[in-house]
């Protein structure tokens, strides 16, 4: 019984991991790690909010948590 348990358990753990990230950009390449302190004032970038440390320089969804990323203008 626990080795049912334990394959079924590792078959789910390797679907969710194998599944990957859907997140796609129509062929751009997107900058997750942006360098804000080198933009502009008035600069538009994109950060998510779970993952604070997820900065882009384009609209889309966070590769870690996929909650869209929230524009921010700098000052």
């Amino acid at each position: 019984m626990k080795n049912i348990f334990f394959a079924a358990v590792l078959a789910i753990v390797t679907m969710v991991a194998c599944n990957g990230s859907t997140n796609q950009n129509n062929g751009t390449t997107q900058n997750f790690s942006l360098d804000t302190t080198k933009l502009k004032s008035g600069s538009t970038y994109y950060q998510c909010e779970m993952d604070p440390e997820i900065v882009s320089d384009k609209p889309g969804k966070c590769p870690t948590c996929e909650m869209d990323l929230t524009e921010i203008k700098k000052h």
